[in-house]
């Protein structure tokens, strides 16, 4: 090799050095705006990414404000298990009004904690079930120091089912989401189960992760989604040990036994309308779709409240 042809090396060697070094701190600093712990709290502050026009659904309709009271004047424990890494899982538990052998297991979403389930924790207790709510990793009370979208939530879930069965063998468990908390019961269903797991309920929930993460590269901030993601994903691997591609909602509705309910607004642009169906079509389980029209991002309980509690309520009568 020609010193010229050695020069020529070292700088492409240099340079995309430099340009993987660039790659790496975009990728961390990604996780770290979006994903920590830290970051979430700062987003939920800045009231993240829903618009005022939604937020306004969210507070002030009917619904919102009945859940509100209702979490006001009722008393609920906190709780707590652990485990098999020994990392501490909190959540929150109401008991039924009267003794039942019905669980719910209620999952919120991205920038939320249980509180922000308020509206279907007040339906469920009027349903006359127990009612448990974990923190998802990286929010509120959860000890995980990086959220997961619902990926290795689905092995905490796993956890907080043994717990329940611990507490009443006979237990009934129903899985319920919404949005992240979604994606998050969807990817669980995907894993062997006890028969005590009788029925699914999805509100919103992402076909992938990398589709979602696609559109919202795409519509917020006008990225080219492969491209970036592509360089996220060895960042992911290493801070959040899996990668974006195996983070599946589909992959995971293909192997499920759990009967489930799928729900969609089709004005949800957030987390699409359209990942509604594919997520429906390819589930191998026994499963109902309820598309609520003209509600967006986790608002058709708010919209129509009628219309989803009345299919929710038919829905778990099938199974309880």
């Amino acid at each position: 090799m020609s010193k010229k042809e050695n020069g020529l090396l070292k700088k492409f060697a240099v340079t995309a050095a430099i340009a993987g070094a660039a790659c790496a701190a975009a990728g961390s600093a990604f996780i770290e705006q979006f994903l920590s712990k830290k970051g979430i709290k700062k987003l939920a502050a800045k009231g993240g990414f829903t618009s005022p026009e939604e937020m306004e659904c969210f507070i002030n309709s009917e619904e919102a404000i009945a859940g509100t009271e209702f979490y006001r004047k009722m008393v609920y424990r906190d709780i707590f298990t652990f485990n098999k890494h020994s990392k501490c899982l909190h959540a929150i538990f109401y008991d039924a009004p009267e003794e039942s052998d019905v669980f719910v297991i209620s999952c919120h979403g991205f920038m939320g904690d249980p509180t922000q389930n308020k509206t279907y924790i007040k339906h469920f207790y009027e349903m006359g079930f127990n009612i448990l709510l974990p923190y998802l990793r990286g929010h509120g009370k959860s000890e995980h120091n990086y959220c997961t979208m619902g990926w290795l939530d689905r092995l905490d879930i796993i956890d907080w089912i043994e717990y329940i069965r611990d507490l009443n063998p006979k237990a009934k468990i129903i899985l319920h989401g919404v949005s992240m908390g979604a994606a998050t019961v969807m990817m669980t269903t995907g894993e062997e189960l006890p028969d005590n797991v009788v029925c699914c309920i999805e509100d919103c929930g992402y076909t992938t992760l990398w589709d979602e993460y696609s559109v919202q590269l795409k519509e917020l901030y006008n990225l080219p989604s492969d491209i970036v993601l592509n360089i996220l994903n060895p960042i992911f691997k290493m801070t959040l040990g899996f990668d974006i591609k195996s983070a599946s909602a589909l992959k995971q509705v293909k192997k499920s036994k759990t009967p489930t309910l799928f729900i969609h607004g089709d004005k949800d642009a957030f987390v699409p309308f359209w990942m509604n169906y594919p997520l429906y079509q390819n589930a191998s389980c026994e499963k109902e779709r309820l598309v609520v029209p003209g509600a967006h991002h986790a608002a058709s309980v708010y919209l129509c409240p009628e219309l989803y509690w009345n299919t929710v309520t038919e829905f778990i009568k099938k199974y309880i």
